[in-house]
């Protein structure tokens, strides 16, 4: 007998001796079953009157509750009216409502209550089992959730059932009610056995919810229809896998959990029998959550988007890497890494989702969007790129630089490392290969693999020789913003840590706005002079050098006298905002200054042997600017 059928059967029970609970996970659709199934196959013999315990405070607004709920669907019974449960406090509602129940009340009463509403008419009603030739059921939903006792729910929910003779279901996740420190479980026990008839467990039809998943998505008229098919078709050649990630089912029909039991029974030693049940345990929690299954498919278009514009060829694997991780954490089982961060994933990921949960295939920009919701688009595509050169790395030395250590062959570690080694020495990797290289020491140390002898001091030479150049081509590096992250000091070495410190402190820092900003500077200033300062005014430069002095000086050269004025107050105010920044270089930018007076001196002397004389008083004016900046400086300096 399936479970409706057997909900079917206890609802057609003439006086059922207890009630009857309906338990299973949150989320699995426990409450739309009987909302709308058993509902929907009984509304001809059977009224359904349905009460969420979520946050009720007392008994006593239990009581109430079922009699408002009771009332309504008399009303609607015997009126056919239409009363929504946002009208339970309308004057005009409980009206209809009151003159619908006058029958079932007590004579005097009602007599009274025909037009009188200033009578707590609750007060009066009494629950029948019956509403017409209509059997009443009635649904305690989100046991688990009331802020009161479970024992003195139960104890009022037998009141229905024991002394009205109203068949009763009751909805909850039993096995938080026994996780709760506030429920002894033994009394819980006693106290269920003597209250509900049945226990139901509700297992969905997974494939008929993945099914109702993909089909329900909403192609919207519009530019990207087309993007939308597409996505919907790739869901659909998917279905079974995704299937099997939200069941926990292989297409065979076998169960993670069987899979776990029947390797355990075939190794032997207390070591592996204890991973075993470490591995059974996290299973237990595995999440069939119907909502977080929608929020995960609806949120994978975006990064669907990408892959496909990249032509990346193994999208699935991406997208089961990311329904593991979205159901682990929104299941509070994918916490930050122990050992490193969230750039290696939770291990119950990998135990929960074994076969589907790959880390190759979700990047810390991805995670960084599932974990606080913030989507970086340049950051994530930077990071997918890398990801898609590290699976089309040939030769030894490109897979032992964009792989972890344990994805790799020996023959390739034996023959690459020695190579990436001295290049990490040169200062030609990037430095996201400088932070895998440090990863994959700690690897190896961990796992006992044999690594050529790395001279650290060398690798921090040319950590710093990477980031000159990063700093000196003030291009925005997207990925840097999250090739980095909190790790357990235990598990680096003193020089491993110290490599990894100057990788971590450049990428939080600003220097990279601070370069970007001086090319900004220096474009504008060759092309329109004036605007480059007034663009300048609100933009973070950390240092005045010699090639900015040098464009700055052909700037003046090249404006009209009308805009020299206001050159000289911009150029002046926006160096000393800038000289009162922490991240500002003293002796870099009196060097610069000093080169920029020299320009104007000599430049003076033009205008002078050329009689430009208005030309002449606006030069001597910005060399004397120049002065003061080079004397503030040079003050603060000694």
């Amino acid at each position: 007998m399936d479970i409706i059928e057997e909900l079917k059967y206890y609802c057609n029970e003439p006086q059922p001796v207890g009630a009857i609970m309906l338990t299973g996970e949150w989320g699995c659709g426990k409450t739309y079953l009987l909302k709308n199934e058993l509902t929907e196959i009984m509304k001809d013999t059977h009224i359904f009157i349905h009460l969420s315990l979520f946050g009720i405070e007392s008994i006593e607004d239990i009581h109430k509750e079922v009699k408002k709920k009771w009332m309504y669907a008399m009303a609607d019974s015997k009126h056919s009216l239409k009363i929504s449960d946002n009208m339970k406090n309308v004057g005009k509602g409980l009206k209809n409502a009151t003159e619908s129940i006058t029958d079932y009340l007590p004579e005097t009463i009602g007599k009274i209550t025909k037009g009188v509403l200033s009578i707590n008419i609750i007060d009066f009603v009494s629950i029948k089992s019956q509403i017409g030739d209509k059997k009443v059921i009635l649904i305690f939903d989100d046991l688990e959730r009331a802020n009161l006792s479970v024992i003195d729910l139960l104890g009022c929910i037998n009141e229905y059932c024991e002394n009205m003779h109203i068949n009763t279901i009751v909805v909850a996740n039993e096995e938080k009610i026994k996780q709760s420190a506030n429920t002894k479980e033994i009394t819980y026990d006693e106290i269920k056995e003597k209250i509900i008839q049945r226990t139901i467990r509700y297992i969905p039809n997974y494939s008929n919810i993945v099914a109702s998943v993909i089909d329900g998505i909403i192609i919207p008229d519009g530019k990207d229809e087309e993007g939308f098919k597409k996505y919907k078709a790739f869901l659909k050649e998917n279905e079974n896998s995704i299937n099997a990630i939200f069941s926990g089912y292989s297409s065979e029909k076998v169960s993670n959990e069987h899979m776990t039991s029947q390797r355990s029974q075939m190794c032997s030693g207390q070591e592996q029998d204890s991973e075993n049940n470490k591995e059974q345990e996290v299973l237990k929690y595995r999440s069939h959550n119907i909502r977080s299954l929608k929020f995960a498919i609806e949120d994978f278009r975006r990064l669907y988007s990408i892959l496909n514009e990249k032509k990346v060829d193994n999208k699935e694997k991406w997208l089961f890497s990311y329904l593991s991780y979205v159901l682990c954490y929104r299941a509070g089982m994918a916490t930050d890494g122990q050992r490193y961060g969230t750039l290696f994933s939770d291990e119950k990921i990998s135990i929960v989702y074994k076969g589907f949960y790959n880390e190759k295939y979700i990047t810390g920009g991805i995670i960084s969007w599932i974990r606080a919701g913030k989507w970086e688009e340049d950051v994530i595509n930077a990071q997918i790129d890398y990801s898609v050169m590290r699976d089309k790395a040939k030769s030894p030395t490109d897979k032992v630089r964009v792989n972890s250590l344990l994805d790799i062959e020996e023959s390739d570690i034996q023959e690459g490392f020695p190579i990436l080694i001295n290049e990490a020495y040169e200062g030609v990797l990037e430095l996201r290969d400088y932070l895998g290289l440090i990863l994959n020491s700690v690897l190896a140390r961990e796992y006992n693999i044999k690594l050529p002898d790395i001279n650290w001091g060398k690798i921090c030479k040319g950590i710093n020789i990477q980031i000159d150049k990063v700093i000196q081509s003030g291009e925005d590096k997207p990925h840097l913003k999250a090739i980095v992250s909190d790790y357990d000091n235990n598990s680096f070495s003193a020089e491993e840590m110290n490599a990894y410190k100057i990788i971590d402190e450049f990428v939080k820092s600003d220097k990279i706005i601070f370069e970007k900003n001086k090319n900004i500077y220096i474009r504008q200033m060759e092309i329109n002079p004036l605007k480059a300062l007034i663009q300048s005014q609100n933009m973070q430069l950390y240092s005045f050098d010699n090639k900015m002095a040098n464009v700055t000086a052909e700037g003046f050269k090249k404006i009209s006298n009308l805009e020299r004025n206001d050159f000289i107050e911009y150029f002046k105010s926006m160096w000393m905002v800038n000289m009162q920044t922490s991240d500002y270089k003293k002796e870099l930018s009196t060097y610069g200054f000093k080169t920029l007076q020299e320009l104007m001196k000599q430049f003076l002397k033009e205008c002078q042997e050329k009689s430009l004389y208005i030309v002449e008083i606006h030069t001597s004016s910005f060399i004397k600017v120049i002065e003061e900046l080079i004397d503030n400086k040079e003050q603060e300096i000694e």
